[in-house]
C-alpha cells in the first residue's frame, strides 16, 4: 500500500473536521484560480488590485500544502522512519512451516550464450 493516498485519506476523511478541512484547502485554491485571473484583467487598476492579493493567496496555498504534507500528515500517521515491520516468528510456527513447504526443484544451468563474430 502506498502511503501518500492513505496519508491523504487520513487527512481529509478523518470524520467531519477532515472533511472540513479538505473544503477549506479547495476552497482555498479556487480563490488562488479566480484571483490569478483577476489579477490576469487588462483593465490596469483591476490588475493592480488583484496581483498583490494572488501573490498572498499563492503563499497562503503553498503553507496549507506544506502543513498538509509535513505536519497533518505525520501527525496522523505517527511515522517514526520505520516503513518496514519485522516478523520474528516462534520457532514451532517456523517449524511448522518448513516441513509443509514443497522441496525447491533445482533449475538446471542456464546455456552460455553464443559466440559473436564481429568480423
Amino acid at each position: 500500500m502506498k502511503l501518500a493516498p492513505y496519508a491523504m485519506y487520513c487527512v481529509f476523511g478523518a470524520g467531519p473536521a477532515g472533511e472540513k478541512l479538505g473544503c477549506a484547502y479547495v476552497a482555498l485554491h479556487c480563490a488562488l484560480y479566480t484571483a490569478r485571473a483577476l489579477a490576469l484583467s487588462p483593465v490596469a487598476e483591476r490588475a493592480a488590485f488583484w496581483s498583490p492579493v494572488h501573490a498572498a493567496l499563492q503563499c497562503l496555498c503553498y503553507a496549507a500544502t506544506v502543513l498538509v504534507a509535513c505536519a497533518f500528515i505525520r501527525w496522523y500517521m505517527a511515522v517514526d522512519g520505520v516503513y518496514v515491520v519485522e516478523f520474528d516468528p516462534p520457532p514451532q510456527l517456523l517449524a511448522v512451516g518448513a516441513a509443509a513447504a514443497p522441496a525447491a526443484v533445482e533449475q538446471p544451468p542456464s546455456p552460455p550464450p553464443p559466440a559473436m563474430d564481429m568480423c
